[in-house]
């Protein structure tokens, strides 16, 4: 009950705090009318900031197409993306991406970044939010881009130009497709590919092979066991499960390098191997890149696995938009998904997917 209470007066304060937000800071001194098929051309765009501030990985993974078909049509545009945490190591080593920011959520800090953005003087700036906390609309409002474009935000004065559900996209159409209404709108509109670029360096590519070269068995499975909470991650029994199964296979985990002393108790299974030098999302994604198979509950890493096609089994909630809207791109695909929460205030346990499921999977 006191649970219930604190969240209907959360969900309360909330919209109230973002209508002050909104009332300060959703304004813009040179509002642009514009209508054009082609944004860059018409508009003499030389300059492009997206906003990824999320600092999502797999998000940041999906971005990637954007950042390539841009650069592909006009290679001389300045593309600086706004993110932070591990979606920053996912484009460091882009050719596409000219300039990086790091953005945190300290008010000082964002008026720092805002400022040096409004220095440079971009002429378009791209946000993908629907819908924005105040942090968010103070730094849009202060980067003071030429022409601003963001999601169903036609009744916003501080954008331009709107992308609009169920005119540019639909909310159940794959996400790739949502990125490519915003290149349609820049005039980017014929052969684009909706594929991924994910790029590691050349260092940590000849690492992981190195290792890979001395393992035992022939094949080898890549298990992401962490999710982005307690309900998305493997549990013990799920995790012992998998090393018992692929038994003839080589097993690597892939984690971030503060979940290794969870993880290394199962180095004591023959099969498994860690891999104790994780530093960052790089080997990770190389152990992907060379997997023969690769399993799990969180879309980051099903987003590096579709960037390399490799075969996958992903495991999700059953939630219908959500898997549409983020399923993989791959064509190696299976999905399995776990039981229903029971009520709304019960949380999903990705534990419960049918593992009988997993065994009959055959690629």
């Amino acid at each position: 009950m006191i649970r219930k209470i604190n969240r209907m007066f959360q969900d309360y304060m909330r919209v109230r705090r973002l209508a002050i937000g909104k009332y300060i800071w959703d304004r813009k001194e040179n509002k642009l009318n514009i209508e054009t098929d082609n944004l860059i051309k018409d508009e003499n765009v030389k300059s492009i900031l997206i906003l990824r501030y999320d600092g999502k990985i797999g998000d940041m993974t999906v971005n990637t197409l954007m950042f390539r078909e841009i650069k592909k049509r006009y290679p001389d545009i300045k593309i600086g993306v706004v993110t932070r945490g591990g979606a920053i190591d996912i484009i460091k080593n882009n050719k596409n991406v000219d300039k990086i920011y790091e953005f945190k959520k300290k008010s000082s800090y964002i008026k720092k970044l805002a400022r040096e953005i409004a220095d440079e003087k971009y002429d378009v700036l791209i946000d993908f939010t629907e819908m924005l906390r105040v942090y968010q609309m103070m730094f849009i409002n202060l980067c003071k881009a030429r022409i601003n474009i963001g999601l169903s935000k036609k009744d916003w004065n501080m954008f331009d130009i709107s992308i609009e559900p169920n005119k540019d996209f639909q909310w159940t159409d794959h996400i790739t497709l949502r990125y490519k209404a915003y290149l349609n709108k820049l005039g980017i509109k014929e052969n684009i590919d909706l594929s991924y670029d994910v790029e590691v360096p050349e260092n940590i590519e000849k690492e992981i092979d190195d290792y890979i070269e001395k393992l035992p068995k022939k094949e080898l499975v890549v298990i992401n066991p962490y999710g982005a909470s307690k309900h998305r991650t493997f549990n013990n029994e799920t995790i012992e499960k998998l090393i018992e199964y692929y038994q003839e296979k080589n097993i690597i985990f892939v984690f971030s390098p503060d979940k290794y002393e969870n993880i290394k108790k199962y180095s004591n299974y023959n099969n498994v191997f860690i891999y104790n030098k994780m530093k960052n999302i790089y080997q990770s994604i190389e152990f992907i890149k060379k997997a023969d198979l690769v399993i799990s509950p969180d879309t980051s890493i099903v987003h590096i696995a579709s960037a390399f096609n490799k075969k996958l089994i992903a495991i999700y909630s059953p939630d219908k938009l959500n898997f549409a809207v983020w399923k993989p791109t791959t064509k190696n695909l299976k999905v399995l998904l776990c039981k229903d929460k029971v009520s709304k205030n019960d949380e999903i346990d990705i534990n419960t997917f049918d593992f009988e499921e997993l065994k009959k999977i055959e690629f």
